[in-house]
């Protein structure tokens, strides 16, 4: 695994949060028939509590992280444990907000399609590694950005450090490529994006069962 990098660029009064600058995004691309929904990593449950579907679950390995999410909402269902091992069921969509890097990248690619109910969506916004010349020509454009975006943000005072101190931080990720590759053969037809602020986007339906 190559480090990815981070907001540390900037000073701190100038970091802000670029997992929610896709956040509006990632909501347009549920189906407007879901009834279930799961968010996989949750954190505090912000993206959780937007899903506008009757019945959502969120879950997170982290107790502090559900601890905080569990106070915010009583509509949602938050659940302290493994993805990979806790009862959970089927979902007509599955979200995934920065927090696939924090699972082995196939073994986590897998048990989202598990999870994943025929005809249901997969939603990931994720994070890559720089490892190509594309890789660093996109960088190139996203330091000023990222910089351009925290001044604007300090400007309306709603930049600042975005995470709790006790949300769990993986310094590394897959690359693209890597990414690519795996959800090739493990989720067929996936739509998978490069985003600035050195993030991807991932898209899959499973199939209808006849």
């Amino acid at each position: 695994m190559r480090r990815i990098p981070l907001n540390l660029q900037l000073p701190e009064k100038l970091w802000w949060d670029h997992n929610a600058w896709y956040r509006r995004w990632l909501l347009r691309q549920l189906p407007s028939g879901a009834r279930t929904a799961l968010d996989v990593g949750c954190g505090h449950g912000v993206l959780a509590r937007s899903i506008p579907v009757e019945e959502v679950t969120a879950i997170d390995a982290s107790e502090r992280m559900i601890e905080i999410a569990s106070g915010t909402s009583s509509r949602v269902r938050w659940v302290c444990g493994d993805v990979f091992t806790a009862d959970l069921g089927r979902f007509d969509v599955v979200t995934a907000e920065a927090s696939l890097h924090h699972l082995p990248l196939r073994a986590g690619l897998e048990r989202f399609r598990e999870l994943t109910a025929p005809g249901g969506t997969l939603v990931v916004v994720g994070l890559y590694t720089i490892a190509t010349p594309v890789d660093w020509a996109v960088e190139a454009v996203t330091l000023p950005a990222n910089a351009v975006v925290g001044v604007a943000k300090a400007a309306t005072g709603t930049a600042g450090k975005p995470y709790d101190v006790d949300m769990p931080v993986v310094m590394s990720a897959p690359t693209l490529n890597e990414i690519r590759g795996a959800a090739a053969e493990i989720l067929p037809g996936a739509r998978i994006r490069r985003r600035l602020f050195w993030r991807y986007s991932m898209v899959w339906h499973a199939p209808e069962v006849h």
